[in-house]
């Protein structure tokens, strides 16, 4: 990867956020120039260039593509309710930014390798699981719709050799990083173990039934690196564990590691869904990531249990620094 990295300019948009911090840390000291976009700076040993630039107009894109040897997309709205709200919103920060990369790229004639953080939700409320890439999407949520609407115009725009792109659908990642999700349906895990530090009982929604696919945020971003440089390019992969584990089962987990690491016990409730929770929360998903095994060296890593025991010694840590 340093081989491939060296000589190379990288953006990333979303660069403060979640997953973009996490990926800028692992990125350090590879390419030749780091540039993050995003709407505020964070503090890194290296230097970074920052830019502060608005991604729905073209002129920002421009900008970026010129410079760009590779590009990790990786901001916009991330929050199923606020697209719902405001549509106008979701499309201009998912859909908009897509179709401008696109536009710039075929104006300066310059073919920048993108990899877009998209969601595994775009299969809507699947019945058989695991999923792969070829089962048919049917998203139920305007952020979903939009999240698809971008990968369909990087998977046109790949085939007509405008950009060499592709889109990763992620499952729930969850694990510490340099900055916190932004959104409350976001970052579960991460609130979840932040409350029950503070003396909170872990709440259920329901009966906890239902299945997620959790993934390590390294193993995520070690995927997108991997994915940037590979020969054998698809335009879509599931990112995920292809491991299923019910809520109700992860909270246990989460209750006893605490119990494990801090002494104190932690409560369990069952409660009722929040008025207005939208009906994909309720989703049975686990991926096949067989197609990501058999294109690149990429493994998951991380257990779910490690996971666990890393987020909550993150957080433990963070309280007594």
């Amino acid at each position: 990867m340093v081989n491939y990295f060296h000589n190379k300019v990288i953006v990333v948009t979303g660069g403060s956020g979640y997953i973009g911090s996490s990926l800028i840390r692992a990125l350090l000291g590879r390419p030749k120039k780091i540039i993050r976009v995003s709407r505020k700076a964070q503090d890194f040993e290296n230097d970074i260039v920052d830019w502060q630039l608005d991604l729905s107009i073209k002129d920002s894109w421009l900008k970026i593509v010129s410079e760009a040897d590779v590009i990790f997309h990786l901001s916009g709205n991330t929050s199923i309710y606020k697209a719902e709200e405001n549509t106008q919103y979701s499309y201009l920060s998912t859909v908009m930014p897509i179709k401008l990369l696109i536009e710039s790229a075929r104006q300066l004639s310059k073919k920048p390798r993108v990899i877009f953080a998209s969601t595994a939700t775009v299969y809507g409320l699947i019945k058989k699981t695991p999923v792969s890439e070829s089962f048919k999407t049917m998203p139920i949520t305007t952020y979903d719709s939009h999240k698809l609407e971008a990968e369909n115009a990087l998977t046109i725009a790949s085939k007509k050799n405008i950009i060499n792109a592709s889109s990763l659908r992620l499952s729930n990642v969850y694990g510490p990083s340099l900055s916190e999700a932004l959104e409350s349906d976001r970052g579960i895990l991460s609130r979840v173990v932040k409350m029950a530090l503070l003396g909170s009982p872990i709440k259920i929604y329901g009966d906890g039934n239902f299945v997620r696919d959790y993934i390590f945020i390294e193993d995520v971003i070690e995927a997108m690196i991997e994915l940037s440089i590979i020969e054998a390019q698809k335009e879509i992969y599931n990112v995920a564990t292809g491991i299923g584990s019910t809520v109700k089962v992860v909270f246990k987990l989460i209750a006893n590691e605490i119990e494990r690491q801090t002494g104190r016990k932690v409560d369990i409730q069952n409660i009722d869904w929040p008025k207005g929770s939208h009906r994909i929360e309720t989703r049975n998903f686990t991926a096949s990531i067989e197609l990501i095994i058999s294109n690149t060296n990429w493994r998951p890593k991380t257990s779910l249990e490690n996971g666990i025991k890393l987020l909550i010694k993150h957080y433990i840590d963070e309280r007594a620094s």
